[in-house]
C-alpha cells in the first residue's frame, strides 16, 4: 500500500502525541493539568499533581511533549535514511 517504513509512522505518532501534550498544557486542559487527586494510583498526571502541584504538572507535561516531539523527529529521520 504505502512504501513508508513503520519507523516513520511511529515517529510521526510521537510528534502528534507531543503536540497534543503541549497544546493541552498551554491551554490548561483540566483533565491533563488538574486531574482529581483520588486517581493518583492509576493516572500519572494525578500523581504528578500530588507531588509537584498543578504548575509543576504543567511544566513536566510541556517538557514531556517536547521530548516526544524530539524523539519522533529523530525516529522519522532515522527511518527515512
Amino acid at each position: 500500500m504505502y512504501d513508508m517504513p513503520a519507523q516513520i509512522v511511529f515517529g510521526l505518532f510521537f510528534v502528534a502525541a507531543g503536540a497534543f501534550l503541549i497544546t493541552g498544557a498551554l491551554r490548561r486542559w483540566g483533565w491533563l493539568i488538574d486531574p482529581p487527586s483520588y486517581l493518583w494510583f492509576c493516572y500519572s498526571q494525578s500523581l504528578l499533581k500530588a507531588v509537584f502541584g498543578s504548575e509543576g504538572c504543567r511544566l513536566i507535561t510541556l517538557n514531556l511533549g517536547a521530548v516526544f516531539i524530539g524523539a519522533g523527529i529523530f525516529l522519522s529521520v532515522r527511518g527515512a535514511l
